[in-house]
């Protein structure tokens, strides 16, 4: 342990780590934009976040650099970018977290369930009052977290159920006609539904009773709002609405089957396998509604049917039961709990709104593209393979090849372009120089008036763009267009001529294919299996037996 507790070297030997790692990430060429960010999320960005609470108060500015090092190294390495690109921008244009947002997430992920903890678990006597001096790493995380309300925040136990205690399963075949129809006089259905609008939380659900002469076979209905949306959500809606129906069954009803049916596939899933899960509460309220209808002779069973079943006719007024909970009129008043998923998310998307790129740091890059950082940098690059995410990061970035920037670093005498009109920038490449006309072409084919419009043909945000822009503007970058051209030459149509080479690649895998199509079973032997698959041998057995061994 360091000197003091003061981490730095625990700091050094972090960096070290991380940059081993994204260096080894860097070496793999052809990997795509996709693949590369999910090794950087699985192999980097661990090395540098273990047990990040304990030590993360201490990465002052200094220490900062060490990893931010390591980060550029591993955003380069999904992109292709250049050494030279701002972290905060490559780590943007990559679509990866700093460190900084990781080790605030992970923070609150830990307050957070450090404050559902029973109230006999040794951490929930501790006093957290900040010291002037020697304050301890909780007694830190503690102030940070000062200003959020936990008081009402939910209680997660180490077990919802005991081990011992029998599991309700419930039933997600497709075909469901059977099992509910309406013409079963021993049948009682009960569809449960929430919803979440309005700022509020509301559920509902509608009762039929096969056994009762009426319309619709309806015989009651329920609605209530539950709570406000940042308290509750939809999952503990859910819940809460098949523990109310259960709870509300008359004390007369004996020996009947009752089946609550829900669209809500989560809570149905959380129902199956009680674990450490927000709504903990509920669900044992409804194990011990479960219960105490079993002792009536009562047996209670659960399915799922989607939302947009319209074979079912019960979803639909479940539906409106509980869109009648988040009405204007209605009131919401605070609910009996806090439910943790809701308070987690609402921590975590407040850190992620605040993320953006400091003041004088990548001007180019945020006046091509007014939205970064934003989600939209991910499905941009995961379309692309490798090489063309290098061009596109240039280009994004004006760190490029081009003669503009070269000039800049001392790599050539002079910025002017080969063609002589101008200096080599990036709208020069794309719009005017002479040397691409026939190129050109094709950007003018799906331009539609957004001609030299630079931030519509590398998928940036420009200033004039409304709130709708994604979905206008994905369509025309050069990723998709460079792939719609890809797939022009493979028309049938187009001529095959001669390569001036044969690939290696391509060799060896025709002449590997040979030899596997000439495999086959000699004659007189497998006579009967070979009656039974026609096919023997190929790919297919595999397929077949590993089904078999999930089943």
């Amino acid at each position: 342990m360091d000197q003091a507790l003061r981490f730095k070297e625990h700091i050094a030997g972090v960096a070290a780590k991380g940059l081993a790692a994204a260096m080894c990430l860097k070496r793999l060429k052809m990997a795509s934009p996709q693949t590369a960010r999910q090794l950087f999320i699985a192999t980097v960005a661990p090395t540098m976040d273990y047990a990040s609470n304990v030590w993360s108060h201490a990465c002052k500015t200094k220490e900062a650099a060490w990893i931010e090092r390591a980060q550029r190294v591993g955003a380069q390495a999904v992109t292709g970018g250049f050494r030279t690109v701002a972290t905060a921008v490559a780590e943007a244009e990559a679509s990866v977290q700093s460190f900084r947002e990781r080790h605030a997430q992970a923070a609150a992920k830990f307050w957070i369930r450090m404050r559902t903890l029973p109230k006999t678990h040794p951490l929930t006597s501790l006093r957290l009052k900040l010291h002037k001096r020697y304050a301890s790493p909780m007694q830190k995380l503690a102030s940070a977290m000062e200003r959020l309300d936990t008081k009402r925040l939910e209680t997660i136990d180490e077990f919802a159920l005991a081990p011992w205690d029998e599991r309700v399963q419930a039933t997600y075949e497709a075909d469901r006609v059977e099992t509910m129809r309406p013409d079963d006089p021993e049948d009682i259905t009960i569809a449960t539904s929430s919803s979440q609008r309005k700022g509020k939380v509301g559920l509902g659900g509608v009762v039929r009773d096969a056994s009762c002469d009426s319309a619709d076979g309806v015989l009651a209905s329920y609605s209530v709002t539950l709570g406000p949306s940042d308290e509750q959500n939809a999952y503990t809606a859910g819940l809460e609405a098949i523990a109310t129906a259960l709870r509300c069954v008359p004390l007369g009803l004996r020996d009947r089957d009752l089946t609550v049916v829900t669209s809500n596939r989560s809570a149905l899933q959380v129902i199956g396998r009680p674990r450490q899960q927000s709504g903990q509460c509920t669900i044992r309220a409804i194990y011990g509604s479960v219960e105490f209808l079993a002792k009536r002779g009562c047996s209670v069973r659960f399915r799922w049917v989607p939302a947009r079943d319209e074979e079912f006719t019960l979803g639909p007024l479940a539906k409106r039961q509980a869109k009648r909970a988040t009405r204007d009129e209605c009131v919401a008043e605070p609910a009996t709990f806090q439910a943790r998923s809701t308070t987690l998310r609402l921590l975590l998307n407040g850190l992620t709104r605040v993320r953006q790129i400091a003041e004088g740091v990548g001007k180019y890059s945020k006046r091509i593209d007014k939205a970064l950082p934003g989600k939209h940098t991910r499905k941009l690059y995961d379309e692309l393979t490798r090489k063309e995410s290098e061009v596109l990061i240039q280009l994004r970035t004006g760190k490029s090849r081009l003669n503009s920037y070269l000039c800049k670093i001392g790599a050539v005498e002079s910025d002017e372009c080969i063609c002589g009109q101008s200096a080599e920038t990036v709208e020069h490449f794309l719009f005017r120089c002479r040397r691409w006309t026939a190129q050109r072409e094709i950007m003018r084919r799906y331009a539609g008036g957004k001609m030299g419009d630079l931030s519509f043909f590398l998928g940036g945000k420009a200033e004039a763009d409304d709130d709708k822009w994604p979905a206008k503007n994905e369509e025309f970058t050069l990723g998709p267009l460079a792939k719609r051209q890809a797939k022009r030459a493979t028309r049938d149509e187009c001529v095959a001529e001669p390569a001036t080479f044969q690939a290696r690649s391509t060799t060896l895998r025709l002449l590997l294919n040979g030899h596997t199509r000439v495999r086959q079973i000699p004659e007189g032997v497998g006579n009967y299996s070979k009656r039974i698959d026609k096919a023997l041998p190929g790919k297919h057995t595999r397929k077949l037996f590993e089904l078999a061994n999930r089943g």
